[in-house]
């Protein structure tokens, strides 16, 4: 479910994985780039990682995790989109870890903000072992 009132659109989603949903509704509304400006909710098999430079350093939290924060951004390199996202998750415990978000599958919910960039392109090119973002007008 979602509904667009001007540059903003707000997304619900019930199922699924969080990337791929992303990427799904940036084709349904027919969007190039936009700015991932918050989500909340709940995901369960995430995988977080943590770049020390050379290589992102992974870690899957398999039990469901409250998703605290979510921000980002959505480009695409060539037809495929790109997701640069960062996450805060809390589990049972309370405690919060963070990092690149990788995957997650939604659990219960997900509600996630995006403002489309109608001007600004956002895209990604491959710069060793990172996608570097390069702006275009």
């Amino acid at each position: 479910m979602m509904e667009r009132e001007g540059n903003i659109v707000v997304a619900k989603f019930v199922d699924g994985e969080i990337m791929q949903n992303l990427k799904e509704l940036m084709k349904k509304i027919d969007a190039e780039s936009a700015i991932i400006l918050n989500g909340i909710g709940m995901l369960e098999n995430a995988v977080i990682g943590y770049f020390d430079g050379e290589k992102y350093l992974k870690e899957n939290i398999k039990e469901p995790a409250e998703l605290v924060s979510l921000q980002g951004n959505i480009g695409k390199n060539g037809n495929e989109y790109i997701i640069h996202v960062h996450a805060g998750l809390a589990c049972s415990d309370h405690v919060l870890k963070g990092g690149h978000l990788f995957e997650g599958k939604v659990k219960v919910v997900n509600e996630i903000v995006l403002y489309i960039l109608n001007e600004i392109k956002i895209e990604r090119v491959r710069k060793d072992n990172l996608m570097e973002m390069k702006l275009e007008k």
